[in-house]
């Protein structure tokens, strides 16, 4: 009862920082930063499907961009006219996630079958097919020139025309993408997905269809991609390729390092970390990916668990400590 107790406190005293944090983001008077934090809070439900794939799964995957850019260019032919009408964003967000969740699915139904670093190098190939066709193919994706003019998200009468309004749903969103992947994690799927990543032989032997709950989270995964997308289409107003290039699907992998893999707020906070670094190293641009690069060996060295796990650490540490206290 006392450990429940415990648990439930904490969530509330989350939940309120939570909020509190979101309420003084959103009274930051600079338009530009709430824009890019906006950007971040996109990436890390994008950056979510890693949380799925190789948090829960143990299975790392660079997919996430392709889908993304899947759900970015469908709401892009949608919301801007290109072919010949324009459709309600709330509609448009729907069938981003449908042809995210899709294409994941028909990807994953064969290369789902390689195993380990196959399936991983197999990932790579889904970016650089989608990137290629998203660069060349003009019908579609406006080759180079992009796809410009993409109506803003309007819900029930209300328009986000603003990025103070487009930061404070993107919370909500975040927010509730975090409190569904938190309670998968305690579903069926979520334990079978856990134990397929301690031991795959193990899991197979126990009765768990190692393939198909893989597929599952892959299709998962590739919906979060097309909700991403499909917001990130809307909020910009503009979609090129360079947006969902192998440089991007390397970013988010960082970002969900860096905050912790098994981590939902910890990805958020990578990703905004992540988001933000560009933006205060102006300049320098040239040499971020080297930055990246050394931080990612850092943190394989000293903190293979990311931010997350270093609080998770220090806070065990200091209750032991506070234990011993009270034992003396």
């Amino acid at each position: 009862m006392k450990k429940k107790q415990v648990i439930e406190k904490r969530k509330i005293i989350c939940g309120l920082a939570v909020v509190l944090l979101v309420a003084a983001v959103g009274m930051i008077p600079n338009v530009y930063s709430l824009r890019v934090i906006s950007l971040a809070l996109i990436y890390s439900i994008s950056a979510f499907g890693l949380l799925l794939m190789l948090g829960m799964g143990g299975q790392m995957v660079f997919s996430a961009v392709a889908f993304m850019g899947i759900g970015a260019y469908t709401t892009a032919n949608l919301c801007s006219g290109r072919l010949g009408f324009y459709l309600n964003g709330t509609w448009a967000i729907l069938i981003s996630i449908v042809l995210g969740g899709l294409m994941a699915f028909l990807f994953g139904l064969p290369l789902l079958r390689l195993k380990g670093t196959f399936f991983t190098f197999a990932t790579i190939g889904i970016v650089q097919i989608f990137y290629t066709f998203f660069l060349n193919y003009v019908p579609l994706f406006g080759g180079p020139a992009g796809i410009s003019g993409i109506r803003t998200l309007s819900i029930l009468g209300f328009s986000l025309d603003s990025y103070v309004k487009w930061f404070y749903f993107l919370a909500v969103v975040a927010i509730l993408v975090m409190l569904i992947l938190n309670r998968a994690r305690n579903t069926q799927f979520g334990r079978r997905l856990a134990a397929i990543r301690d031991n795959e032989i193990a899991a197979n032997v126990l009765g768990v269809n190692v393939y198909w709950t893989r597929v599952k989270a892959f299709t998962i995964s590739g919906m979060l991609g097309g909700l991403s997308g499909s917001l990130l289409a809307m909020m910009a107003k503009y979609i090129a390729a360079d947006n969902f290039s192998w440089t991007r699907a390397s970013t988010f992998v960082i970002m969900a390092m860096l905050g912790g893999v098994n981590s939902a707020p910890g990805i958020v906070l990578g990703s905004i970390i992540i988001t933000v670094l560009p933006e205060v190293m102006r300049g320098l641009d040239r040499y971020l990916m080297f930055l990246y690069g050394i931080m990612v060996i850092l943190l394989m060295i000293l903190m293979p668990m990311g931010l997350s796990g270093l609080v998770s650490g220090l806070a065990k540490r200091w209750r032991r400590k506070r234990q011993a206290r009270r034992e003396r």
